[in-house]
């Protein structure tokens, strides 16, 4: 029974050291920013917007994406939410446009609203999430911040 458990677990890490070996050595996490937010839907209790997001691939090789999730703050406070499983590949040393839906509690939009009316200063904002990419089980975490002025 011995014999057989660390022949499993010897199987298993041959397996585990191989599909690591299939990162590169010099892998550099691929980059997401944010490139347009358009209106998806309004209901009585949520709304939604696509965000546009580019993500950039500084690799020299191509890499699949198999989706992701994100956070998006307003102002220093949580505003919407969103998941894709949209499966794609970033082109060596290129990018690629990802739509997310993501969707807000009307609370959080009237909240928001308000504050924008009464500020007049550009919208600070801050997207946090994951890209899930078969190189890397365990995901690569993003994060970026930026303004944006209203016309």
């Amino acid at each position: 029974m011995f014999k057989i458990l660390s022949r499993l677990s010897g199987l298993a890490l041959l397996v585990f050291f191989a599909g690591c070996s299939s990162i590169p050595a010099d892998f550099e996490k691929p980059t997401v920013t944010l490139a347009g937010v358009s209106l998806g839907g309004i209901s009585l209790l949520e709304q939604q917007f696509v965000l546009n997001l580019r993500v950039a691939n500084p690799n020299n090789i191509d890499i699949p994406l198999n989706g992701l999730n994100l956070s998006l703050d307003i102002n220093d406070k949580p505003f919407a939410n969103g998941v894709s499983s949209e499966a794609i590949t970033l082109p060596r040393l290129g990018s690629a446009i990802v739509k997310l839906r993501v969707s807000t509690s009307l609370n959080a939009f009237i909240q928001q609203f308000n504050a924008l009316q009464a500020s007049g200063k550009p919208i600070a904002y801050r997207i946090k999430g994951k890209l899930f990419l078969p190189l890397r089980p365990d995901g690569v975490s993003f994060e970026r911040q930026g303004e944006v002025n209203l016309p």
